[in-house]
C-alpha cells in the first residue's frame, strides 16, 4: 500500500486476519479437542482471554474425568469421555474431524462492535490419509466470533450453524 509520498505504509490488521491465520493452524496441525503441544502453541495466542479459560477448564474436567475412570480405555470400552473430541471447536463431528482446508467467504460487523468472520471448511473423510480418499470433501460453513483484546484482533468463539453440524455437504 503506497502513501501520497511514495511510502509504504502497513495495512491495518482486520478481523479477517486472525481467522485467517486460525485455519491456517487449524489445517496445518489438526488439533482434536483442546489444542496441545505445539498445536496450542500455536493457536493460543490468536484466542481471547475468555476463550483461553473456557480450554483451561475444559482441560481440568478432562483430567478430572480420567482420573475417576482410570480403566476407560481398557475394553470392552464401555465408558466414552465427554464429547468434545469428535465435535472440537476447530473440527468437524464424526469422521470430519481432520479439516483439509478453509477460507474466509465474509465479514460482518455486529451490534456489539465484534465481528463474524465466516469461513467456509472442507474435509475428506479420511482421517487425513489420502490413499482411502474415495469421495469428494464434505464442506460446512462456521462463524469466527472475533473480537478486540488489548488493541489486537482475537477469536472469541466458532460458532456451527443449525443443521450444519449433522448434514455437512
Amino acid at each position: 500500500l503506497a502513501t501520497y509520498s511514495g511510502q509504504s505504509a502497513a495495512q491495518e490488521p482486520q478481523p479477517t486476519d486472525v481467522a485467517q491465520k486460525l485455519y491456517h493452524e487449524v489445517v496445518t496441525r489438526h488439533p482434536l479437542g483442546v489444542p496441545h503441544g505445539a498445536a496450542r502453541t500455536a493457536i493460543w495466542p490468536l484466542l481471547s482471554k475468555r476463550l483461553i479459560k473456557a480450554f483451561e477448564t475444559r482441560n481440568a474436567c478432562d483430567r478430572d474425568w480420567s482420573r475417576q475412570h482410570p480403566n476407560a480405555n481398557v475394553p470392552p470400552y464401555i465408558l466414552k469421555p465427554p464429547g468434545f473430541y469428535e465435535n472440537g471447536l476447530f473440527s468437524g463431528g464424526e469422521e470430519m474431524g481432520y479439516l483439509n482446508g478453509a477460507a474466509v467467504v465474509r465479514t460482518k460487523t455486529q451490534t456489539d462492535g465484534s465481528y463474524l468472520v465466516y469461513v467456509s471448511v472442507w474435509s475428506y473423510l479420511d482421517g487425513g490419509l489420502p490413499e482411502l480418499r474415495t469421495q469428494p470433501p464434505k464442506h460446512w460453513q462456521v462463524g469466527v466470533r472475533v473480537i478486540s483484546e488489548s488493541g489486537e484482533f482475537v477469536v472469541d468463539d466458532v460458532l456451527f450453524f443449525k443443521g450444519q453440524s449433522d448434514n455437512r455437504t
